[in-house]
């Protein structure tokens, strides 16, 4: 169901819900609703069902259940942060928190400090999250019997401390949680389950206990295999992996991986684990460079968008001091990975491949010089964006690539399918066939003109291919190529109507800001371009010929001492 269509359904309901109903009536509603809540939660659209959420927490509130207002609170929190609204999140959670003060009620209070927990690591601060998910451990420490919040508690926690490298007291953890697992735990929340299983795999695995994370292993696949879901999938995908290439199977494992993060970017609050799992992968299997793209990448998708907000909004000063902990963590992967850093130089075949890159690019321009024109505006780009000198370069030269996968296709699916016509959907597989012939060997700028061929047609709103995959979840480098791209295509593609001057081909990109392309770099782009037209002396609002274009592209293709 797409979302218009989602939001038709969902309109009813929430009328009904801003109804005035009897007690037992409106609990009913609360349930059923927040219920529909989580099934779009573990589809991963919980910005989706965030109106639905809130107007059952609002019906809650009107009749003075507290039972409903907890749940209304811990949904609407966990919704809010899963979509990336993390100062939302906080906010409702830290609600919970002070009216369980005010009751008092221990299994409230731990519930929400949980729930704090898993706001701070999707703000991709697992230390503070550690801290939070031990205040709901120690809160009901006393209480005999299962305890659920503890369970959930434990498993966060194990998940917390894996991504510190706390291996040994993350598996204790983990093997808490599995003694404090019940049948009515694993009915309640099956997802739960797994990636409890998840995080005692990879711990096994971390402290070399390899073989006994083999019975954990087969109970995962079949759980997930039984779930279905996206989230579920990526979990058993990523702890197999490192299962597989803990024993030696290391194509297996890297293959899984990959299949696991192309899912993730999908279900973007399953992207940092993702991350986090293929670099560590890749650092075992002896791709350094590699692994330092994912933590780039990884630092981007979580800081830039979550630890800010978490920082502007965290109310518990006494954890604080945990910030650093994860930062230093960061530093300490940075320098170890950079440390193993080969002397740069082109991969293996490399000249063949933009040789087949020219070939593509005559399949919709003439001069077969789109790659190339593509490569100089992505490399400008990059470095106007504070780029590293070297790694602009290889997004360049990667972006040359981008449409490498156009060899496999039929002259006339390619007309047709650029058109926008019926055919659109067999030309995009282009994408697909591009990363096919840029399955690499391990070398980074291969990894990058991968994802550039596999990503350069996601848009920013997530409408775009492959579909779901928006935002900050599209790889840096091939929303950077989708903004050249897009340029050149108004300046030279061959289903331009007339010529356009550079201003108004500017025009035409910002339009697209916002929905196909990434705003941000549409707005340095034209920086860029205005920058570097300026300096030769081009008039970007009068001249309506490719020369001046030319004359840019040229300029910016020419070497500016990056080695």
């Amino acid at each position: 169901m797409g979302r218009a269509e989602l939001r038709k359904a969902m309109t009813p309901v929430i009328a009904k819900l801003r109804r005035r109903l009897p007690a037992a009536d409106a609990r009913r509603e609360v349930e059923a609703a927040l219920a529909n809540c989580k099934a779009l939660y573990l589809l991963g659209r919980s910005d989706e069902a965030l109106a639905l959420g809130r107007s059952a927490l609002a019906l809650a509130r009107r009749v003075g259940d507290s039972a409903s207002i907890y749940r209304g609170l811990a949904a609407c929190g966990i919704l809010a942060a899963d979509a990336f609204d993390l100062v939302g999140g906080l906010e409702y959670h830290l609600e919970s928190l002070r009216l369980a003060a005010r009751e008092p009620s221990a299994l409230e209070t731990s519930s929400a400090w949980n729930n704090i927990g898993l706001a701070l690591a999707l703000a991709g601060l697992p230390a503070m999250a550690a801290r939070a998910y031990e205040r709901a451990i120690e809160t009901v420490r006393d209480i005999e019997g299962p305890v659920h919040t503890r369970y959930a508690a434990c498993t966060n926690r194990a998940n917390s401390l894996f991504h510190l490298g706390d291996y040994e007291r993350g598996l204790q953890s983990a093997l808490e949680a599995l003694r404090e697992l019940t049948p009515e735990f694993d009915a309640r929340d099956p997802l739960a389950v797994i990636l409890l299983l998840r995080n005692t795999v990879h711990l096994l695995v971390a402290v070399g206990r390899i073989e006994e994370a083999a019975g954990p292993v087969e109970e995962m696949v079949r759980r997930a295999a039984a779930a279905g879901s996206s989230r579920a999938f990526i979990a058993c995908s990523t702890a197999r992996g490192a299962f597989e290439l803990a024993r030696g199977e290391t194509d297996i494992a890297l293959t899984r991986l990959d299949q696991a993060l192309a899912k993730a970017r999908e279900t973007p609050q399953a992207l940092r684990d993702a991350l986090v799992s293929v670099m560590r992968a890749e650092e075992i299997a002896g791709y350094p460079e590699r692994a330092l793209t994912r933590l780039r990448e990884l630092s981007e998708h979580v800081y830039s968008v979550a630890v800010e907000k978490a920082r502007r909004n965290v109310e518990m000063a006494d954890l604080d001091v945990a910030l650093a902990l994860g930062e230093h963590a960061d530093r300490q992967t940075h320098a170890r990975l950079v440390s193993r850093l080969d002397r740069p130089s082109a991969p293996g075949g490399w000249d063949a491949l933009r040789r087949l890159a020219v070939s593509a690019g005559l399949r919709v321009d003439g001069s077969g010089w789109h790659g190339r024109r593509v490569g100089a505006l992505t490399k400008a780009l990059a470095l106007a964006c504070e780029e590293p000198p070297l790694r602009a370069l290889e997004m360049g030269l990667a972006a040359e690539l981008h449409d490498v996968g156009l060899l496999t296709l039929p002259a006339d699916v390619i007309s047709r399918g650029v058109a926008g016509g019926s055919e659109r959907e067999a030309y995009l597989r282009h994408t697909i066939a591009g990363a096919d012939i840029l399955r690499d060997d391990g070398h980074p700028r291969l990894l990058i003109a991968r994802e550039v061929a596999t990503y350069h047609h996601a848009w920013w709103d997530g409408s775009g291919h492959p579909r779901k995959v928006g935002g900050t979840s599209i790889p840096v480098a091939a929303r950077m190529c989708a903004v050249a791209d897009a340029y050149d295509e108004i300046m030279c593609g061959f289903l331009a109507q007339r010529s356009h001057s550079m201003d108004e081909a500017l025009g035409q990109l910002r339009a697209k800001a916002g929905t196909q392309l990434d705003p941000a770099l549409v707005r340095c782009f034209e920086t860029v371009v205005r920058g570097e037209a300026a300096t030769l002396g081009i008039d970007t609002a009068r001249d309506e010929s490719l020369e001046g274009f030319q004359e840019l592209v040229a300029n910016l293709q020419e070497d500016r001492g990056f080695l």
